[in-house]
């Protein structure tokens, strides 16, 4: 995702660079925006993982640990240079207009769409759960009935 919004970021830097207007840049800095949020909350969702993730995610703590310190850095590197490209091309007012806009935005996006993610992972979750409770009883009956037979 982070290779995703630096495409995305060199993609603004060639519009502002040719003087394109701020409609043809904001498309592609609300794509940038967009991947960014998700890197956010995916590092989020990586400090309190799923069952199933912690059971099948072959990454150890450490690799996470520093994906999530590279793709930070490398956001805030994007986002410093995307404020001075739009500051220098387009004034101070807009860039702060955006944010505003983009506050709003972030808001209705984290009610929907996160929201519903993290739904879904409680339910996979509730669902592994009762499946390997499920199994363990059945063994346990499995096991009894074994020796009740004996």
């Amino acid at each position: 995702m982070i290779a995703m919004a630096s495409t995305t970021f060199k993609g603004i830097q060639t519009l502002v660079n040719q003087g394109a207007e701020i409609e043809a840049v904001a498309q592609k800095l609300g794509s940038w925006y967009s991947y960014a949020a998700d890197i956010k909350q995916a590092e989020k969702e990586a400090e309190s993982p799923g069952v199933f993730k912690k059971l099948f995610d072959g990454n150890t703590v450490e690799q996470q640990a520093l994906n999530s310190v590279i793709a930070k850095k490398k956001l805030e590197e994007q986002e410093k240079q995307i404020r001075e490209l739009i500051v220098w091309a387009y004034g101070v007012e807009t860039y702060q207009e955006m944010i505003m806009l983009r506050r709003k935005i972030k808001a209705q996006r984290e009610e929907a769409i996160y929201k519903q993610r993290k739904r879904k992972r409680m339910i996979l979750d509730s669902v592994i759960i009762m499946f390997a409770v499920g199994l363990g009883a059945t063994l346990i009956l499995g096991v009894l009935r074994l020796v009740g037979a004996m």
